[in-house]
Parts: structure tokens; sequence; C-alpha cells
């Protein structure tokens, strides 16, 4: 095995030097006395430069390139990043995303921040039902997206050693804006996007831009799913040595989560196919039903909650914030970003306790007598498929934050030298208040089901089986949890020759969490949920909130560190290395885990608080009027503990994983160009808490990533497609059950009617191929042929008209 990664390693450097030689062969030509194809970025790097300059791996989004992709959401966009695997099938927020083999071991993007404006959208990727995606959403006031994989992530951002990823908006300096309306072609989607900038005054720029949208998405839940959107606005004032800016941001938007749903699965787990059940479309249904709208259980203060299941993903955001630079003169400058966030919402999906036919799923019920569809005395089909479902319903009370960073430099001849303070506070205050319901398997208005006892007495209330989720232990939790983070931070570029530059960083975290939990305990009451005045069965045993509070009071610290290497070949030839260490501090994945949250000496916690990942990495980038290649060769090896919900299991592992990343684009002729990333993973479990999985694979990671983007232009009709794939993987850490290989493809066609007026049409997923993200089963054995799995969405078509003034 180790040999056949090897000789695929030698092909890929045999391919680059290739490249290499190609381009000095060509010095003389007509492409190289042009200009050559290169970014300026500043994601990541103490000094903006061209990316050919930087000993990093960085690529640039612009607004074109993502109206292309045509991403249904803001996880999409993320696919067609060489090294970044994007787990998009959540919706519009819930998505796991990782870089280069670093492990998603239980969801969100623990080792990856996502900012605006180069500070982040929250300070944790992963907090359970409060992950950053949510809170993010692309409009067309975004001007381009930075991508930063690896590299100096560690020294330039908090909790982000695999990379930052980096929504950078307009500001108004460059006058005009565009109105694009999308209507989506076999789904219900209606979406108007704005933007517009212009000077006001002396120097003095304003911009502002959003999006507001109503529809299904491309899942049928029944209702009205996704309604909602954002406006921003930025105000510029230049002046002679700096400038300052000051923006805000509004965001109200009801999305749709989707969980893992029931697929047939036969075969062997080593040569399973994968395939709809003749109920329930994998491509195209969803686990809500207008049948389930509302949920009424205990909230996180005592009180009754009543709950709009069509809410879904409901995220609020109020942000304002703030960017100011100056030129101290001699050398020196001055920079500074601030912004603080008022985060709250809701989270509410249904998720797929178990599932199976009515034998094994409703006679299994204690006292099961017989069972009829909620509403009816219709007998169900016992031969049909049901599920115990338990809907997740978490209420996010308080996400707010407060993000602040200010920065010195001063240069010298050949050397520059950053140092600054950055300082971060989230709050995490959730309450889980779920319940247990019965639901046949159905994409088309599925049914709740009532079961009734010999007595003839009702064991549920109209679908609804259980005042919580009592096979989990009920989950009645109240999260209160506050982080401060203080880190300072230096860097040092010095250019040894013209063509060698040196760079270092340093950044230390320390970190304080304060706070409280509660539901530890298992706890019931008997209460009248419904108001009828009788004590129904499932109102015997109504979960709640023990209301005992552990105190949280803990410190810890993260060491990150960054030394890389730049060398110029020639002007279109360049080779960097890299090595660094960086970590990410768990937030409330550690919490309900038995720790002494309030000793900081207690060796059992300080085993976990802090996830560590240290990498190598090496490249070789060519530049040429009309093309670019980048090629990374990467290591990285990380130690974590996490918890994860939906499986209630408690992990604390050591992964390895190396490999080589591709990035690159040829313009073949001024008709036809293309782009193409390629991303080879072999990841490995080096150590665990479960001595079996050892030596395996980490679930969902596959060898093989790839995106190829060819474009064809003819005066003002612009042709193209996106293909995306992945190689199999794993389902679990176990290596047994297999997830296939996949690719889909996004073609997209746009024609310029007028000057400022153009029509385009997108798909997505067009062969609807059963794209497998995650699964929550490890096997088919001991099974009964159906795997609770997230798939990405079947096809969907849109058309949208831009009108630029």
């Amino acid at each position: 095995m180790e040999s056949k990664t090897f000789t695929k390693l030698c092909i890929l450097g045999a391919m680059n030097t290739a490249a290499f030689m190609f381009a000095q062969n060509t010095s003389n030509d007509t492409i190289a006395r042009d200009k050559a194809i290169d970014e300026v970025v500043i994601t990541g790097n103490a000094n903006p430069k061209a990316s050919i300059k930087t000993s990093t791996s960085i690529s640039t989004l612009k607004m074109k390139d993502i109206e292309n992709a045509a991403p249904r959401t803001t996880a999409e966009i993320f696919r067609t990043i060489p090294g970044i695997r994007s787990e998009s099938s959540g919706g519009e927020g819930n998505s796991n995303i990782t870089v280069r083999g670093v492990p998603v071991s239980a969801g969100g993007s623990r080792y990856l921040l996502i900012q605006e404006d180069g500070l982040p959208v929250m300070q944790f990727g992963d907090i359970a039902f409060g992950t950053q995606d949510q809170f993010t959403r692309f409009d067309s006031f975004v001007s381009r997206v930075e991508a930063l994989r690896g590299g100096s992530a560690s020294v330039f951002a908090s909790n982000s050693p695999a990379g930052i990823i980096n929504f950078i908006t307009k500001t108004g300096e460059k006058q005009g804006g565009s109105i694009i309306q999308q209507v989506g072609l076999n789904y219900r989607n209606y979406r108007t996007d704005f933007d517009y900038g212009t000077p006001i005054g002396d120097n003095t720029f304003i911009s502002a831009g959003g999006f507001y949208r109503v529809g299904d998405g491309p899942r049928k839940t029944g209702f009205n799913s996704n309604n909602g959107g954002q406006f921003r606005i930025s105000l510029l004032k230049k002046f002679e040595k700096g400038s300052f800016r000051v923006y805000a941001k509004v965001l109200d938007d009801r999305t749709a989560a989707y969980m893992p749903m029931p697929i047939s699965v036969t075969g062997t787990d080593s040569n399973p196919k994968w395939s709809s059940l003749s109920s329930y479309n994998a491509l195209t249904g969803a686990l809500q039903t207008i049948n389930l709208q509302h949920d009424r259980t205990v909230g996180g203060d005592g009180n009754i909650l009543d709950s709009d299941i069509s809410d879904g993903m409901h995220s609020v955001s109020k942000a304002i914030g703030a960017e100011f630079n100056y030129d101290l003169g001699d050398g020196w400058k001055f920079e500074e970003k601030v912004r603080y966030a008022a985060n709250g919402g809701q989270f509410i999906a249904p998720f797929p306790a178990s599932v199976g036919t009515g034998t094994e799923i409703l006679s299994a019920i204690p006292g099961y007598a017989r069972a009829v569809y909620s509403g009816t005395n219709t007998a169900v089909d016992m031969n049909a498929y049901y599920m115990k479902m338990h809907l997740f319903n978490v209420t996010l009370n308080n996400f707010n934050n407060f993000f602040n960073d200010f920065n010195f430099s001063k240069k010298w001849d050949g050397v520059k030298v950053n140092a600054g303070l950055y300082k971060g506070l989230q709050n995490i205050n959730m309450s889980w208040v779920w319940n247990t319901y019965l639901q046949e398997v159905s994409d088309n208005n599925a049914r709740l089901i009532d079961v009734y006892n010999a007595a003839g007495t009702a064991i549920t209330d109209h679908g609804l089986l259980a005042y919580g989720v009592p096979a989990w232990g009920n989950l009645n939790r109240n999260y209160n949890t506050k982080y401060d983070v203080t880190a300072p931070h230096a860097q040092i570029e010095i250019n040894a020759t013209d063509k060698l530059t040196i760079d270092a960083g340093a950044r230390y975290d320390f970190g304080r969490v304060s706070g409280s939990f509660s539901g530890v305990t298992n706890t019931k009451t008997v209460r009248d949920m419904n108001g009828n005045g009788v004590i129904d069965i499932p109102e015997q045993n109504v979960a709640t909130n023990d209301n005992i509070n552990v105190p949280v009071n803990y410190r810890y610290g993260i060491f990150g560190y960054s030394v890389g290497a730049n060398y110029a070949l020639n002007s279109r030839n360049a080779v960097f290395a890299r090595v660094s260490q960086g970590g990410s501090a768990s937030a409330d994945r550690i919490l309900f885990s038995g720790y002494n949250y309030t000793n900081n000496d207690d060796p059992a916690l300080d085993a976990v608080k802090v996830n560590k990942v240290n990498q190598v990495e090496a490249g070789y980038k060519l530049r040429g009027a009309q093309y670019f290649l980048n090629t990374t060769l990467f290591l990285a090896n990380t130690t974590e503990a996490n918890f994860e919900a939906t499986t209630q299991r408690k992990t604390e592992n050591k992964y390895q994983s190396y490999g080589v990343e591709l990035d690159g684009y040829y313009k073949i002729s001024r008709m036809f160009d293309i782009k193409a990333g390629l991303t080879y993973t072999h990841a490995e479990i080096r150590n665990a808490l479960d001595p079996t999985i050892i030596g395996n694979m980490p679930r969902r990671t596959p060898k093989f990533m790839y995106t190829v983007n060819p474009n064809f232009n003819v005066e003002k009709l612009s042709v193209g497609f996106y293909l995306i794939g992945v190689t199999k993987s794993f389902t679990q850490d176990s290596n047994k059950l297999i997830m296939p290989a996949y690719a889909i493809v996004n073609p997209y066609i746009s024609y310029q009617v007028l000057k400022n007026l153009s029509v385009a049409v997108n798909g997505n997923n067009v062969f609807n191929t059963i794209a497998v993200t995650e699964a929550e089963e490890a096997s088919l054995a001991g099974g009964n042929g159906i795997i609770r799995a997230r798939t990405l969405p079947g096809s969907s078509y849109s058309v949208s008209v831009k009108f630029d003034f």
C-alpha cells in the first residue's frame, strides 16, 4: 500500500518537474512576455502580497466563480476549493468542514474558522447546533472569498490551525451595483440579491447590500421552510495616512435543517448498494412533514415551550464592526479590527433514532396492542417502514461574541515585524429540549403514528411518544458558559535575498472558561402538557432539567508557531516550505463528560481542553500569463477529544494524515479555459480509547477529492460545468461499511443580453447521483438493511437575471 502511495507521489513530482521545465522553455514566447496570472492575498499574511510570493497555500474565489457554481448553501461554496472537505448536506448550516484529512470526529469545523473581513464569525467552529456557517451567508455584497489551508493560520487566528476561510466584503470604492433575481425551476425558491456602492464625498465611500429569499429549498418539507434574509452596510473614509471603516450586518433567516435519513443498503459492507426506499426518495425527501409543525415541551426555564418546526435553523445575528489603519511614519503602522455581534435563534430538526418495519419499531413499544395513523382509526401497515424520531429542539439563547485584533508593524529594509493582541469573548448559552415521536417513513406528507394498549388507552399523543428522549437519557440540558481568549501574537518577515523570503510567527492563547451547565441527572415529572385536564401516558414521565448547576471555571493555553520560507526560482516559479503548530480549544462538547471543570490541575480535564495540530508542508508554484499551478505536499498530526450527540460517543484519538494538493488553471484559448483541483490524502488513526480502531482510516475521509471546471466563452455566451467528486470512504472509524465514491455535475449557461443585463441557468447534481456524505451505522451486520445517512440533494435547476448598474 505504501509503495503505491510513493508511486503516486513520484508521478505528481514528475508532473511538476515537467511543468517547471515547460515554464523555463517558454520564457521567451509571447505568453511569457505577458503579465503572469496572480492574486494579491491578505488572509493569513502579515503583509498583503501576490500569492506566488507567500509560503502558504491560498485560493481566491471571485464573485463570478461562485455565481457559476450556483451554491444552494454557503458550505457548497467550499466544495470547489482544493484540500477542503465540505459535507454540505445539512442545509444552510450544520455542515461538517475540514482540511487535508484533519478529522471530523463529531460535527462542525473544529480546526477551520470562517471569517468575515478578517474576524471570526464564531470563536469555535464546532459548537453543537450552533455552527459558524449557520450565522454566515453569502450574497452579492461579498467581493471575494479567500481560503487558506494549513500554514500560517496557527498564528493569525485562534482555534483555526488547519485553515481560514475569509469572506471579504465590498467597501463602495468601486462605484456601481447589481440586482440578481433567482427563481427555482424544479423547486420552490425565490431569492433577490442586491448591492450598491458609491463615493459620497471626498475619499468617502458607502456600500450596502444583502438578500432575501423564500421557498422550500431543494428538499420537500411540506411547508415554507426557507424564509429570511440579510442586510449589510459599510461606510469607509480614506485619508492621507490611513482609513477608517464602520460596517453593520443584520441576519434573520429561517432554513430547513436536514438530518440523516433512511436509505436502503443491500449487499455487503465492502460492496454495498445504496438506493432510495420505495416510500422515501433520498435525493428529494425530507424528514419534516406538514403533519408535524408544532412541538410542545418543557423549556430550559421550566415553563412550557411551544415551537414552530418550520423555523428549522433560525439564525439571528446583529453585528457592528470597525476597521482602522494609520501610517505612523518612519515605517511604523497601526491597524485595528473590532466587531460585536448579538447572535441567537433556534435549531429544530427531526432525527431518526431508529428505523424499521412496524413490527420492529411499533411492536417494540411497551404496552403495544395496535397502531393507527394519527387522527384516524386506520390501522397502519406493519410491513411498511416507521421511525422513532427524536426532535432536536435547541434554543440558542445567547451566542453573542466580541472580537478585537490590533497590530503594530515596523518595516526596515528587507525586514517587517508585526506584533499584536487579539481579544475574543464568546457566549454559549443554549437549552436542549427534545421530544420523541413516531412517524412513518415517507417523503410525501409523512403521517404520525398513535399506539394504543390492550385497554384501548393511547400510549402516544398525536404521534408524541415521550416528552424527552428516554432512549438517550433524555438530554434535557442547559448550557451557560463564557469563553474569554486573550492572544498576543507576533510575526517577522525577512527578505533574505532578492529570491528568498523567510517568515516566522508565534501566538499564545490564554483561555478562560466560566459559567455552568445543568441537566446531568435524568429528571422526570408529572405534568398536564396538553392542557386537557387529564394526565395522559406521555405526561406521566415528562423530562425536565434537574436545575443542578455544575460550575465551570478553568483555564487553558495554546501555543502556536509557524516558520516558512519562499524561494523564487524566477518570476514565474517558486518553491516554499512551512512547519507549524497550533490548536483548537474544546468548548461545549467536553461538558457533561464527568470531568472536574473547576480544577485546572485535573489531568483528565487537561487532556481534553485543547486539541493539537502539528503540520509540515512543502510546495511548488508556477505562474504564466495563461496558467497557474500550485502543488503542496502536506503532513498533519492531530490529537483531540470529542463528544457526538447523535451517537452518544466520546472519543480521545490521535490522527495522522499526509498527501498532496493540486490547484491549477489553464486558459487554452480566448474561448476556452479550465480550472481543476485534486487532493490525495492518506489518513490513519494512530491512537484511540477504542483499541480496535487503531490503524484504521478516520471515518468519511476519502483518498481523493477532485474538482474540474471547464468553461467555454463565445462573445456573449458562457457555458461550462463543475465536476465535483470523491472516492469511497468508511462510514465510521471501524472501517466496515463503505460510503461509495461519487461525482456530481453542476452545469451552467449564461448570456449577456445587454451590456448591463445577463441571464443564467444553473443546475446542481443534474444526474441525481446519490452522494452520501455521512452515515450513523458502522456496518450492515445485525441490521435491517436501512442505514441512516445524509446525502447531497438531487437535481435542482434555477434561472437568474442580473442587472448591473
